[in-house]
């Protein structure tokens, strides 16, 4: 039994939780779909990355520049990533077509799966009540669902999923030494998705080794031998057919900028002090939080039950490592960097997943007997309520700051009959905007000084944007509008 730290009349409910694990689950996973897939398409993209991401990918699939990814036409020098998010989303939109859900679906698809290798390795590894609790704080968090994050288009959700799959191969990889093959591919991966930032992982696993290894012994190395050749050969034909197409103009800035620069000064105004992720995790998660406080304070006062709150870890040199480089890699590395942004963090979250999602376990287990009923009503009442909380955050968030209906992409969407193949004009045009016009839409993105250069400018049959306190003018037509814009025709 996995949660031992339970006193003998505790077993009961250990078997409990163990039969409701699967109907758990199916409950944790269908919460997590809601939250990442509903309304997908019904958001809208932002600047930058989302934007970048986008265009790169709906030109790799038109122009088939699968290695030297562009940006309007041009080899792609400002996005220093290795491709492999724009292929996933290329290979979406010659799948399904271009459009807003396609744009984001291998991301929202990463996280769901970061629900779950976090139900099924949690139950093997912590038990059933430890794994559905850290799946429903994960499946409800807000930043692993909307910053930068699963319900965008962005590499964070996969790079995510990525680091979490390693620490399960290293976990896994004291048993079953060839697990640790695993560690190749994943690794990879994470380069390709997120170059320099694959140091991450890396020293994750060196760090595990070193400090945690000789519980392996002579075993791992095979295995290792044989991830080192698995993680070389896909990066090393890429940064090949790269270094065929344009030399180090593309390698070298994704060496020096993407992380000499990004870690040794704050790029782009992102500067932060040391508490800048504690204080972006209570100001996101406050509600997990505060409900990890009422289960801390509820929680019988026994000095000997709180040192076996992680008896999996008790004497067991080798997933201490990996507990405490997993916790030090997340939040120690992003800390250190002079470049603060609060997406750094989403690789950390299955590990305060798991953190808020144990003390909740072992609060329900250890309150389970009948002398226990009010504390055990306080804590179902915390958690319920801090449940209600984020998930009304995450939907407040969805229907108001990204909601389509009051942008311009809003606009254009609902007249995408019309305005294919048409000449659409404004001021000026963001990147997320252009995207959605010339790549969803069909259309042409041009602009004009207000109405008036509009006017001078545009043919019959051409489209002009409008803020929409200076209404159409005399001279078009107001066609579809929304709370902030007007789309108008020029009149005939």
């Amino acid at each position: 039994m996995h949660d031992s730290i339970a006193c003998p009349a505790d077993g009961s409910a250990l078997e409990r939780w163990n039969r409701r694990f699967r109907a758990g689950a199916v409950l944790v996973l269908a919460l997590a779909a809601v939250n990442l897939f509903v309304r997908l398409d019904r958001e809208a993209v932002t600047e930058w990355d989302e934007a970048l991401y986008a265009t790169s990918a709906a030109e790799t699939v038109r122009n088939g520049n699968w290695i030297g990814t562009t940006l309007d036409g041009a080899l792609d020098y400002y996005n220093t990533k290795p491709p492999l998010n724009i292929w996933l989303i290329a290979g979406s939109f010659k799948t399904f077509g271009i459009d807003l859900f396609s744009l984001r679906i291998a991301s929202a698809a990463a996280a769901w799966s970061t629900v779950l290798v976090l139900l099924l390795w949690g139950r093997r590894a912590f038990g059933a009540a430890t794994a559905l609790f850290a799946g429903l704080v994960l499946s409800a968090t807000y930043g692993f669902i909307h910053v930068h994050s699963g319900r965008t288009a962005n590499t964070d959700a996969l790079f995510t999923l990525l680091v979490l799959l390693i620490v399960v191969s290293l976990w896994t990889g004291r048993e079953r030494p060839w697990r640790l093959a695993w560690l190749g591919p994943i690794l990879a991966a994470a380069f390709l998705v997120r170059g320099m930032a694959v140091l991450m992982p890396l020293i994750l696993v060196a760090t595990v080794l070193v400090i945690g290894g000789r519980q392996a012994g002579q075993r791992r190395w095979p295995p290792l031998a044989t991830a080192a050749v698995l993680a070389a050969a896909p990066v090393a034909a890429w940064a090949w057919a790269r270094w065929r197409l344009d030399g180090t103009q593309f390698l070298g800035p994704m060496f020096h900028y993407d992380f000499v620069a990004r870690s040794a000064t704050a790029l782009e105004g992102h500067t932060g002090s040391l508490l800048y992720y504690p204080n972006n995790l209570q100001k996101d998660h406050y509600a997990w939080l505060a409900a990890t406080a009422v289960a801390l304070l509820v929680l019988p006062r026994s000095r000997e039950r709180f040192r076996q709150m992680w008896s999996e870890l008790r004497g067991n040199s080798y997933a201490q490592a990996i507990a405490g480089a997993w916790l030090g890699v997340t939040v120690l590395i992003p800390t250190l960097m002079q470049t603060k942004v609060a997406w750094y963090l989403n690789p950390f979250y299955p590990l305060f997943a798991l953190l808020v999602g144990r003390t909740f376990a072992q609060g329900f287990v250890w309150l389970s007997s009948s002398n226990a009923a009010v504390r055990r009503r306080v804590l179902a009442g915390a958690v319920g309520l801090a449940l209600a909380v984020a998930e009304g955050r995450v939907f407040y968030y969805s229907f108001t700051k990204r909601d389509l209906s009051y942008t311009v992409q809003g606009l254009l969407l609902a007249e995408r009959e019309n305005l294919a193949g048409k000449r659409v004009f404004q001021d000026t045009w963001t990147r997320a905007d252009r995207f959605v016009l010339e790549h969803v839409v069909g259309g042409d993105a041009l602009q004009a000084p207000g109405v008036d250069g509009f006017v001078r400018t545009a043919r019959r049959g051409d489209y002009v944007i409008v803020s929409q306190p200076h209404g159409p003018g005399p001279d078009i037509v107001q066609v579809r509008a929304n709370r902030r814009h007007l789309l108008c025709r020029r009149r005939e």
